[in-house]
């Protein structure tokens, strides 16, 4: 009987068995289930992440393009494009001015719609300070290095796109602006076209000012420790004629006499640098290394006195000159300026074909006569060199180019305008941050240029 019972029992455990399922059987499962669960979930997380990181790359690039079109439409609005605070009026620049972008000017504006249906009506405002875009650091970004904010300050538009010259505003049209560009925009400088770096946005201007071509790099915070960065460009043509842009077009093809241009034949431009002013200070270096790099297929120093020269020989009569040579000091042609005439322009040239190599490069004594001097407005610096970018300087020690900043704010305490100081870095890239060149014309609202 015992035995009976015994069977009995062990059959109905093992259908019990065959009709359900085992501890290790659910187990198994789950885990199955878990890793299935965890695929899908890494999967839809995966497509998730991808679409946002896509909303975001194309919100920056919508972003970007409406400021670049923003800045175009402004360009093609106005009379003429600036290219630094000190081409503004004082009264113009701001105390919070952050670093200078771009400026334009602006033809008279009408204040009524009636002011358009007669011609003498006088129903018109003179904007008095231009439009200027300008970079100011982004302090509540989180990510790599810096980001900036491009903001717009100047004449408020009404609901139908015309400015209103009566009031004036600061606007900000785009931030998430690179510290550095990530695009090379090359200029025709061989053509008087003149380049310009401010962090992440590039700026090539078209001689006498009427025309401007914009890069802008800008970047942003991605999930996953990622970043997305995009570059546009644009450029436009200022539309609005003036009087320097109609005496211009005389001088150069119809050989007119133009009181405007230091040149007989405008532009007057060295490396593409040119100068509109009736003072020309040129500063040439002229140390050992100058005879061992090269730009424009020459060595530095000969294709150097090439371009001053072929300045001087198209100089008029009356433009005040002056040209320096440097290495371990500084020699002047002559004590002061001198007005150019058929006597002085020879010597000018004669000094400048006899420059030979020899020396290290130290141009600072001779920066500081100059920066000192009344006559003084703007000095287009050449070299190639290494420096020490320090010294004693206006009383104490520190970089010159901080010193020649303070200088410039001491001369327009006097009613003198300042000294605008042009580097033209031959060979390296002296221009880039930190480099000397770079330093000084940021300081004085120069500009710098590499000439390979």
């Amino acid at each position: 009987m015992f035995n009976y019972f015994r069977k009995r029992f062990s059959r109905r455990s093992k259908q019990k068995v065959i009709n359900g399922f085992t501890l290790a059987e659910l187990l198994v499962a789950s885990a199955i289930s878990a890793v299935v669960l965890g695929i899908a979930y890494s999967l839809v997380n995966v497509i998730l992440t991808s679409n946002k990181n896509d909303n975001t790359n194309i919100a920056l690039s919508t972003k970007i393009e409406n400021a670049l079109g923003f800045v175009v439409d402004e360009v093609k609005s106005s009379k003429n494009v600036i290219s630094s605070w000190s081409d503004l009026p004082t009264r113009c620049v701001p105390k919070d001015k952050g670093e200078f972008v771009l400026g334009l000017t602006l033809p008279d504006q009408a204040l009524t719609n009636d002011s358009y249906k007669n011609k003498n009506n006088v129903n018109w405002k003179k904007v008095d300070c231009p439009i200027v875009y300008s970079l100011k650091q982004d302090t509540s970004y989180k990510g790599r290095v810096e980001s900036y904010k491009l903001f717009r300050s100047g004449p408020q538009l009404d609901q139908k796109g015309f400015y209103i010259p009566t009031k004036v505003s600061e606007t900000l049209i785009s931030d998430r602006i690179k510290y550095q560009p990530d695009d090379i925009m090359p200029c025709n400088t061989a053509r008087g076209w003149t380049q310009r770096k401010v962090r992440g946005i590039i700026i090539c201007t078209a001689p006498f000012n009427k025309a401007a071509e914009i890069g802008i790099s800008a970047e942003t915070i991605l999930q996953g420790n990622k970043y997305s960065t995009v570059t546009k460009s644009s450029g436009g043509y200022a539309k609005i004629q003036d009087e320097n842009l109609i005496g211009d077009i005389g001088s150069s093809f119809f050989n007119l006499d133009n009181n405007e241009q230091p040149c007989s034949s405008p532009p007057c431009c060295v490396f593409g640098r040119c100068s509109t002013t009736n003072e020309q200070t040129y500063y040439i270096d002229v140390s050992l290394s100058m005879s061992w790099c090269s730009a424009k297929g020459k060595n530095c120093l000969e294709a150097a006195k090439e371009e001053v020269i072929g300045v001087i020989a198209k100089l008029k009569n009356g433009v005040m000159l002056q040209v320096v040579k440097f290495n371990g000091y500084s020699t002047f042609l002559w004590p002061a300026s001198k007005a150019v005439n058929p006597e002085t322009k020879a010597q000018a040239i004669n000094f400048v074909r006899s420059l030979r190599p020899g020396g290290g490069t130290n141009p600072w004594n001779g920066l500081m006569k100059s920066m000192q001097d009344q006559n003084v407005s703007q000095i287009i610096l050449i070299s190639d060199g290494y420096t020490n970018s320090s010294g004693s300087c206006n009383g104490k020690n520190q970089k010159y180019a901080d010193c020649f900043a303070q200088i410039n704010k001491q001369r327009e305490g006097k009613g003198w305008d300042p000294v605008k100081i042009d580097s033209i870095s031959l060979g390296l890239d002296f221009c880039k941050k930190g480099g000397w060149m770079g330093e000084i014309s940021n300081k004085t609202n120069g500009k710098c240029d590499i000439i390979m």
